[in-house]
């Protein structure tokens, strides 16, 4: 079985301003240190995904392929820095539908149980509101709190040392 961390995307890797989606990669801004953070993760032996709401795609603000489009340009920045992401899984829902998949459902986590062999209890999420401890009790991961320029980073020296 395989140790993973689980990242929120907004707030986590890149900055969160409420109530403006991301909706073009010119809009993304890596926080500080995410890139470097997320490298030492994945050199660590940890597999590490990303999981994220999207309801800006069920709002008509944001496509599919236009989400693809920010996460490939986001993929390929941390993967020049040293890091890689096993697999990006996301939801594109908004809050009112109900949906299994969006945070904090596990829907997300259960489609990565199903894919990876993950030993849940020794593997994290990394969430920015406290509202995310609820899906990674759920799901029996280590919960982190992380957001804002270096959080990620503080994060890593966190799980690494628990390691």
């Amino acid at each position: 079985m395989a140790k993973a961390v689980f990242l929120d995307r907004d707030g986590v890797i890149n900055r969160l301003s409420m109530g403006n989606y991301i909706t073009t990669w010119d809009r993304f801004e890596f926080l500080k240190g995410a890139k470097e953070a997320i490298a030492r993760l994945s050199n660590s032996g940890y597999l590490v995904f990303i999981v994220t709401n999207q309801s800006a795609i069920n709002r008509g603000l944001l496509t599919e392929a236009g989400l693809e489009v920010i996460h490939n340009n986001m993929l390929c920045e941390i993967e020049e820095a040293g890091g890689h992401i096993e697999k990006i899984y996301h939801c594109p829902h908004r809050p009112d539908e109900g949906c299994k998949c969006r945070k904090p459902e596990t829907g997300l986590f259960d489609l990565a149980n199903a894919e990876y062999d993950i030993d849940y209890p020794d593997s994290w999420f990394v969430g920015d509101f406290e509202s995310d401890r609820e899906v990674a009790r759920r799901m029996g991961l280590k919960f982190i709190l992380a957001s804002g320029d270096g959080g990620l980073e503080r994060a890593v020296e966190a799980i690494l040392a628990n390691d």
